[in-house]
């Protein structure tokens, strides 16, 4: 009965935490009138606590109540989902009793994959259906020069997530972060990142201008699976951990 009082009561600080690093700072995306935001850090700190089941529930009640009382009630529902299994992924693959190198890998060829095919939908669209349907796109001079960027954008963020999972493998001893929760991470982001694509494609009933947001959106799970690093080796040093959480004691 203890242990249960005590997860849960761990459940809803990082549910508190989730929303209000969703809530406080807030960067609007162009195109498709959502945020980034730094609520990704609480979400992969609260899998790697909490473990999948907690971590799905943080997660994705933190980020839906911040959509709720944000402005953004269209956003609930794919909030909810998209976030809930974002928790749950970090949480499920944060375990060490799984060798997750072929998870890793098969993620980043899905993820570059993904990237070439964003890129290739743009060069196939045509500039007059671009200038019709973005409206930040107003010219085709306009339409030229956000497709440019576009273009660059994404070819930087698909080598730039596995330069990022180099660099993160390099420091995770060093932040006390074990193999098996990077993996998590990273799973875990691209998941959102490709996740926000689709129901976003949904939501506008467009599936090209949402490829304008992806760039933001990796740059968001980037920064977020930092600065977890930081957080979670502070929490490491409070002896603060799945373990502690979770024991009976």
């Amino acid at each position: 009965m203890k242990n249960n009082l005590k997860v849960l009561t761990y459940t809803a600080l990082m549910t508190a935490f989730v929303f209000l690093t969703t809530s406080i700072i807030k960067i609007p995306i162009p195109f498709t009138n959502g945020y980034i935001h730094a609520g990704d850090t609480t979400i992969f700190l609260s899998g790697i606590l909490l473990g999948p089941f907690y971590g799905a529930i943080a997660a994705g009640v933190g980020s839906a109540l911040a959509d709720f009382l944000g402005g953004y009630a269209h956003w609930i529902l794919p909030t909810l989902i998209i976030k809930s299994a974002m928790g749950f992924i970090i949480g499920y693959f944060s375990s060490d009793f799984r060798n997750q190198k072929h998870v890793l890998w098969g993620t980043i060829g899905i993820w570059i994959a993904s990237v070439l095919g964003f890129i290739y939908t743009i060069r196939q669209t045509s500039i007059d259906a671009i200038v019709s349907q973005v409206e930040e796109a107003s010219t085709v001079e306009v339409a030229l020069k956000l497709i440019g960027s576009l273009n660059w954008q994404l070819l930087s963020v698909a080598i730039g997530l596995p330069l990022l999972s180099l660099i993160l493998f390099k420091l995770k001893d060093k932040y006390g972060v074990s193999f098996n929760q990077l993996v998590g991470m990273i799973v875990a982001g691209i998941w959102m990142v490709l996740g926000y694509y689709v129901a976003a494609g949904i939501i506008y009933g467009n599936f090209m201008v949402p490829i304008f947001s992806i760039p933001w959106n990796i740059v968001q799970f980037g920064v977020g699976a930092i600065l977890a690093f930081l957080i979670h080796s502070g929490l490491e040093k409070a002896h603060i951990s799945y373990a502690t959480i979770h024991s009976k004691f």
